[in-house]
């Protein structure tokens, strides 16, 4: 590949990030102003100025869209987050300061949130390729977790990938409870408790005695 292809392939994935920007800047006033719901793909189509087909080419429903804010707004919360991480003197301490930081919007934003999630569920096993591009929480979660094994504080037998993962089962069974009924539960008092379970398990702190006994069990004590 010469240097005038190199140029042009340029031009053209800039077009495409150009138009990909617009839709979902145009999608979002719209669903601001006249709600998710009353929001047409034919609207969005008309108001970006491009053909619907080109339209479906990008995003195929509107979930897709919100989906993509979301991604993005993930993402510059997780590079405030790293700038703030670095300063922290332990596991526990950044993993509530990350998660705290990330559901400060999502308390903010749950009608998106449950869009969001409620898309990415139906979507779990397709074949998508923005589905499999880490989100920024994720990719937060995986350096606290990488610079706790560093630090001896995770065990370093489990993937990091692993352990993202069994975090991301826990704040989404939370995030799923918290948004069927806000009341339910304070989330940032929630949050405390999943880093609780997450780092320490499920044992009850006063498990004491009992606790040592079965460690012994286990070891063949």
């Amino acid at each position: 590949m010469d240097a005038r292809q190199m140029l042009a392939e340029g031009r053209i994935e800039r077009k495409k990030k150009e138009t990909r920007q617009k839709i979902v800047k145009v999608a979002m006033d719209l669903f601001q102003s006249k709600g998710f719901n009353n929001t047409t793909m034919e609207q969005i189509a008309d108001e970006t100025d491009i053909a619907r087909k080109t339209l479906y080419n990008y995003f195929p429903v509107k979930e897709a869209i919100v989906d993509e804010y979301v991604r993005g707004i993930s993402q510059e919360l997780a590079r405030e987050t790293f700038e703030t991480i670095q300063n922290l003197p332990d596991t526990k301490s950044r993993l509530l300061v990350a998660l705290n930081h990330a559901y400060g919007w999502v308390e903010n934003n749950s009608e998106l949130t449950g869009i969001c999630i409620n898309y990415r569920m139906r979507n779990m096993f397709k074949d998508s390729e923005s589905q499999k591009v880490e989100t920024g929480t994720q990719s937060v979660l995986a350096k606290i977790i990488s610079l706790g094994q560093q630090a001896g504080e995770i065990r370093p037998d489990i993937s990091v990938k692993m352990l993202v993962a069994h975090i991301d089962v826990l704040r989404g069974t939370m995030t799923f409870e918290w948004l069927n009924d806000p009341s339910r539960f304070e989330l940032h008092e929630e949050i405390a408790k999943l880093v609780d379970l997450f780092l320490y398990g499920a044992a009850s702190q006063s498990a004491g005695p009992e606790k040592s006994a079965l460690d012994q069990i286990s070891k063949g004590e």
